[in-house]
């Protein structure tokens, strides 16, 4: 159905901790998986095991069948290919407490309750069925029965009701065989109908529902059928119900029952339970999973809302936590801003709630996680993290609010299991992310102060591992220098000398934003370290995410948007890290929009992040190293790149200081042109004189070279603005001795010219440099306006780099590459003289 199918994937892309054999298996589903058929049969478990079921197929639907398709191969890649089934005896002490022996033993004796303990069977269910619709009817009716008859009552505001979809009206026929066949239909606290395109069937959707119940005929569906079918349930109520901990539903033949249990740490299965031979287990299971205790449901009910009984929908809401003092506290949730979350059903599970203090009002972001066991918590690194502007600071921070392992038989063992912790973390409301920009000035300096934020975070020994753009807020309205952009998200990071986490963790990040070398150490049996040079690259994508794609506030590029999605879409993640060296090697079109600042930024970015890949490409490619060599190669190469952070930065003040100058010079003139303002021109241009240098902290001292201006006031002849020019084409060579002779610019120089640059054919094909060769430039440690020589071109593997256009010396930095300072200076004269200054002022520019 078209809703579910939006629902189905977040607008946040969900981020997945790529394993190597997670990544092998989405190389293997590269194609659709087909959807299981109906010829396999359940296998029944009678302890804890896993097992891999073998792929099946099915005729697909005309019309909702490629939908479908999609639907469950994004399930059964984040499920993976094993089941683990739990045993039999733990399975019957669930749910003792929500009814006793006595009253089981009278329902299971009364004639209305449908049990003949003289045949040892539920009567009205077929024996032999030979279709599943003769089921649908028999199982609602005894379900129905169990909970009106041996149900806890409900509270004020809440029932337990429920619907057999076989006899409701499907708002989306064509999708009936992705809805389930029966419905708990809940109303209370937690649950609420959002809109009539939400629902499934008339008055029930994801949001309203306590629990989910498949009907199926015995033998007729496997393990991964059912798995994909219950995931897609639990992925669409975990996202309408976000407060939830955990989700579970049941099957039902004719025969047995078994019941489906979903959190973070990932799934498993109940053996199948006959229910004519153990009634009572059948029994606990139905009213469990349709308790009006909403934690039995699985529920956080720390967090609950107030509902309008008319129209069902959430009218007001709380959350509750602990203040800096470590007391309890309740928080209004902002009805008028829902929760952020993530798409995906396991892992951490993000979820932030934007809240209110109940006495002074100010906005908080409560943020609840599930961390795996073990893992350094992120309130370890917030804490380290306090007073560092451009970095996310703690208000309070609330540990094991739930447990995943509690909710698990003892003992419990799995392939690939990872006990999880939640936490709830208070933290003051910033901005909105950073692609919600409104102008050029307020993005670059966000994503400036968001870099110095992570070189402050790392020089306290922090990696943060998940640069993204949702994770860099736009600080506050009017926010101070260092604090108008902010990095969050700090629960992927790692202490920079836990050498063996930082080897061992690999994949980590969402894929639009992660480094090309973290893509390619999948191929690698060592590894090497996840290090800053990788998170710098993600920055990098950051800004390609805002300047690629946006073509101004709010305003996207489809085709952009089409190949930056391409990195989400493919499932071989080394085919995605050689789609993402575009990036870093090609020239690419910014919209005109973004101006020469940003687009110099750009270009000049891009060369030190190509820099770094060309090196650690050395060594994955080269073959006569051994694994050992290859990991220390590329991660020496980190450690001779320690201050690259702060030549970065530079390029941003750079860019921010252009912008400035660009939108000054877009100021137009509001003066008449008449006589009285002729006779002040020598005045504008000795001002023109004075604001270069001022704006240049590289330039030498002023020199005066004319009379004051109120004598130049008195002057009635205009007719002395050539000399004036004249004075300052000599001044500006004058100024500047060591540089270059002026020549006449070429009709072609990309410098002066807005038509895109061509691209290089396959930069990866040229030999990379030597590793050392970016770290020895990058290590001059002041400016010189001499051209490099011949030689230093050679060893810093960029002789031929220079003949690309628009990827020459002039996208190098500015301390590598100084003789920008006298070009900016005549950029800054450039912004606002008269007509005539502006022609003389270019021919000088070299």
């Amino acid at each position: 159905m078209p809703s579910l199918a939006k629902a189905s994937r977040s607008t946040i892309q969900p981020r997945i901790h790529w394993t190597r054999a997670r990544a092998r298996a989405a190389q293997a589903i590269e194609r659709e998986p087909s959807v299981a058929n109906s010829d396999s049969p359940i296998g029944v478990g009678t302890s804890s095991s896993t097992r891999t079921a073998p792929p099946v197929e099915e005729a697909e639907d005309p019309v909702a069948g490629p939908h479908m398709r999609k639907l469950k191969a994004e399930i059964a890649l984040e499920l993976g290919e094993e089941v683990t089934i739990v045993g039999e005896e733990w399975t019957r002490s669930l749910y003792a407490e929500v009814v006793g022996d006595t009253a089981l033993d009278a329902f299971l004796a009364s004639v209305a309750s449908g049990y003949r303990q003289d045949e040892g069977r539920w009567a009205n269910l077929p024996k032999g069925p030979s279709e599943v619709s003769e089921l649908y009817e028999p199982i609602f009716d005894i379900v129905s029965h169990i909970i009106s008859e041996l149900g806890e009552p409900c509270g004020e505001g809440a029932t337990r009701v429920v619907v057999n979809s076989h006899t409701s009206r499907f708002t989306q026929p064509k999708f009936k065989a992705l809805c389930p066949d029966i419905s708990i239909k809940a109303t209370g606290p937690s649950f609420q109908r959002r809109m009539d395109k939400d629902d499934y069937l008339d008055g029930v959707g994801y949001g309203n529902v306590a629990s989910v119940f498949d009907v199926r005929l015995e033998g007729h569906s496997n393990d991964v059928d059912q798995a994909t079918q219950a995931g897609f349930y639990c992925r669409q109520i975990y996202m309408r119900q976000p407060n939830r901990n955990f989700v579970r539903s049941l099957v039902i033949t004719e025969h047995s029952v078994r019941m489906l249990h979903y959190d973070r740490s990932g799934f498993y299965f109940t053996p199948l339970i006959n229910i004519h031979n153990n009634p009572r287990t059948f029994i606990r299971l139905v009213l469990g999973l349709s308790s009006p205790d909403e934690s039995v449901l699985g529920l956080d009910t720390s967090i609950q809302w107030t509902i309008n009984p008319a129209t069902g929908t959430k009218t007001a809401g709380i959350i509750k936590s602990i203040d800096a003092d470590g007391q309890p506290i309740t928080y209004n949730l902002d009805m008028g801003r829902p929760p952020f979350y993530r798409g995906d059903v396991f892992g951490r599970g993000t979820t932030c709630w934007y809240a209110n203090h109940p006495e002074t009002g100010s906005e908080v972001v409560i943020k609840d996680i599930w961390r795996t066991r073990g893992k350094t918590s992120e309130c370890d690194f917030l804490a380290a993290a306090q007073g560092v502007d451009g970095v996310v600071q703690m208000i309070s921070f609330e540990d094991h609010c739930a447990e995943t392992l509690a909710y698990r038989p003892p003992g419990f063992r799995a392939d690939g299991f990872e006990p999880r912790v939640k936490s709830r973390t208070t933290m003051p409301h910033y901005g909105k992310s950073i692609q919600h920009f409104t102008s050029r000035y307020q993005v670059i300096s966000a994503l400036r102060d968001a870099l110095a934020g992570y070189r402050a975070l790392r020089a306290k020994g922090i990696l943060h591992r998940d640069v993204s753009s949702h994770n860099i807020l736009l600080g506050s309205p009017g926010a101070a220098p260092g604090r108008r952009g902010v990095l969050i998200d700090l629960d992927m990071s790692a202490w920079t000398w836990d050498l063996t986490r930082l080897r061992a963790e690999t994949g980590l990040g969402q894929r639009r934003y992660q480094s090309t070398a973290v893509l390619h150490n999948y191929q690698f049996s060592l590894p090497p370290r996840h290090d800053h040079l990788d998170d710098l690259e993600s920055f990098f994508h950051v800004l390609c995410n805002l300047v690629l794609l946006y073509e101004g506030p709010g305003e996207q590029s489809k085709k952009m948007r089409e190949t930056l999605a391409r990195c989400e879409t493919l499932n071989d993640v080394t085919a995605v890290g050689s789609a993402k060296i575009n990036f870093l090697c090609r020239p690419w079109a910014i919209r005109s929009w973004w101006g020469q600042a940003c687009k110099q930024l750009f270009r000049r970015f891009q060369i030190m992040v190509d820099d770094i890949g060309q090196q650690k490409h050395c060594f994955y490619m080269d073959e006569t190293l051994t694994p050992e060599a290859k990991r220390d190669g590329m991660e020496a190469i980190a450690e001779a790149n320690e201050d690259i952070y702060d030549k970065v930065i530079e390029l941003f003040d750079d860019a921010l200081a252009a912008i400035e100058k660009e939108e000054a010079s877009a100021v137009p003139a509001t003066a008449p042109a008449d006589s009285v303002v002729a006779e002040k021109q020598p005045a504008i241009a000795t001002n023109l004189k004075r604001r270069s240098i001022e704006e240049h902290s590289d330039a030498p001292p002023s020199k005066r070279l004319s009379p004051p201006a109120t004598t130049q006031a008195d002057s009635p002849v205009a007719a002395k603005q050539p000399a004036t020019v004249t004075n300052l084409k000599r001044r500006s060579v004058k100024e500047h001795p060591d540089a270059p002779p002026p020549k006449r610019p070429s009709p072609t120089s990309p410098k002066d010219s807005d038509a895109p640059e061509n691209p290089p054919q396959n930069i990866r094909s040229r030999p990379p440099p030597r590793p050392s060769a970016r770290s020895d430039l990058a290590a001059v440690p002041t400016p010189t306006l001499a051209p490099p020589t011949e030689h230093s071109k050679a060893a810093s593997g960029h002789g031929d780099r220079s003949n690309f256009n628009g990827l020459s010396t002039d996208a190098l930095p500015k301390r590598t590459r100084p003789t920008a300072r006298v070009n900016r200076r005549k950029r800054g004269q450039d912004a606002s003289p008269p007509k005539a200054v502006r022609r003389s002022a270019r021919l000088n520019r070299v």
